[in-house]
């Protein structure tokens, strides 16, 4: 009681003054001086209860930040018509909530409970997600809340309880996402740290494709062997998931050699240089690649039959000399051959599409599924109306802000955006931008403006 007691009724080092003098000022006409009196961590409770009905929003708003205001106006503001208000008293109370629970004795710590409990529920969403944001850390945070938080219908409320807070048990979150429908539940519970293998057996039983890709790029995640193969058997139709699987901290024999049987071939080496495999295991997984080599799937990419030669010879300086191949790279889901990819061949075909208003995300989109990486990044210039050279320097980075604002230019719709990261920006899929709910880009228009303005700049400037 008397910690909670110091953390409401904190005082700050403050030029003294009267009782009268606080009088006058919250008497003044004068909407700043009453704001000062607001502020002020001397201000006799009384007078910070009658400022919590100002006229003035922003008095009314500092009332609800001052940690010396009582109790009793905190619960008054949860009322308050602005949002803002309101949105200023979540934070401070959410501040304060450590240790509450719903079944306080305490007159003070049942109120403030009670508020906490009132703004988690408030019909802004603002409101709602100032109080998930700053409880999402705290061990000891409300129980009861955490659960409301946990389950609200907005995913910026959700999401940041979800995939941080301690409070939430394994069988919490099962139970959520059983009972969930809300757009990206799964994938906040993917990115958790240390997800149990209950919880990653559910993720992976499920259709959501992009949960499933974060939780096999969350290293601390325990996916079961079980579990693990059949995420494998599913993998050809999800290249998404192929970095991530051929990434993950252990892998069976078996798994390696399932992998190494449809992987992209830039993710080959990724297989080769395992720590975890034997040579003899190696050895098996090097036979599948060479089956592959043999039957002509690689051979269109001169920098493949060079690998095929090398894994043959069990050759241990390959890494070395591999520096040297224009097109191998063991990050991404699709070569990056730099500013070669905007053959001429390719953006003509995409100029000639444009023309003709045949150049759609939907050709976009089957592409990317190709892996015919040259039309697709001449189609993000011709699209976006920049330079093939300015489309380089944005994916070559690996920036997700960069490859989104790239694909917000282009006019494509935000979920395809999230393939671009991946396979064309080779941004790690725990690492991408995702869609706000209603497939809303998740960066605003002025941010991805300045993104591609310093893309430009850096192409037009000769910067690499």
């Amino acid at each position: 009681m008397k910690g909670f007691l110091q953390r409401v009724f904190t005082r700050r080092s403050e030029t003294p003054i009267t009782y009268d003098e606080a009088k006058e000022m919250a008497a003044s006409p004068d909407a700043d001086v009453r704001g000062k009196l607001a502020q002020r961590h001397d201000t006799r409770p009384e007078i910070l209860y009658y400022l919590a009905t100002d006229q003035d929003s922003s008095v009314r708003r500092h009332i609800a930040a001052n940690e010396a205001t009582p109790v009793q106006a905190d619960v008054l503001l949860t009322d308050d018509a602005d949002d803002a208000v309101r949105g200023s008293l979540a934070e401070k109370i959410a501040h304060l909530s450590a240790g509450l629970n719903a079944n306080e004795t305490d007159k003070l710590r049942r109120m403030t409970y009670e508020a906490l409990d009132k703004l988690a529920r408030d019909q802004a969403v603002h409101v709602r997600q100032v109080i998930s944001e700053t409880l999402k850390d705290i061990a000891d945070a409300p129980q009861p809340i955490i659960q409301q938080l946990a389950r609200d219908t907005e995913s910026v409320v959700s999401g940041p309880v979800l995939q941080y807070s301690p409070v939430l048990t394994e069988d919490d979150l099962l139970e959520i996402i059983e009972g969930s429908s809300g757009r990206g539940t799964l994938s906040f519970v993917s990115r958790r740290r240390n997800v149990g293998e209950k919880l990653a057996d559910a993720i992976a039983a499920s259709s959501d494709k992009d949960a499933i890709s974060h939780l096999l790029g969350n290293k601390s995640a325990q996916i079961r062997e079980e579990t693990l193969d059949q995420l494998i058997d599913r993998a050809p139709d999800y290249p998404e998931w192929h970095e991530p699987l051929v990434e993950r901290p252990t892998l069976t024999p078996t798994a390696a050699g399932k992998l190494a049987r449809f992987v992209a071939e830039n993710l080959i080496s990724v297989l080769e240089r395992r720590k975890d495999l034997k040579k003899d295991q190696l050895d098996a997984v090097r036979e599948v690649v060479q089956r592959r080599i043999a039957s002509g799937e690689f051979e269109k990419h001169d920098d493949i039959a060079t690998d095929a030669k090398k894994i043959k010879a069990g050759n241990d300086s390959a890494n070395k000399t591999k520096k040297a191949e224009p097109k191998s790279d063991a990050k991404g889901t699709i070569a990056d051959d730099g500013e070669e990819e905007e053959g001429e061949p390719a953006f003509e075909k995409a100029l000639a599409m444009h023309a003709k208003k045949k150049l759609t995300d939907k050709e976009v989109a089957k592409a990317l599924a190709a892996n015919d990486v040259k039309f697709a990044r001449a189609s993000l210039a011709v699209l976006a109306g920049i330079s093939p050279d300015a489309v380089s320097k944005v994916l070559n980075t690996h920036s997700a802000k960069g490859v989104v604002s790239l694909a917000w230019k282009a006019g494509l719709p935000a979920d395809l955006a999230v393939k671009i990261q991946v396979k064309l920006g080779h941004v790690p899929p725990s690492q991408t931008l995702n869609p706000r709910a209603g497939n809303q880009y998740p960066l605003s228009e002025d941010d991805m403006n300045w993104q591609l303005e310093f893309f430009t700049g850096m192409a037009t400037s000769g910067i690499r």
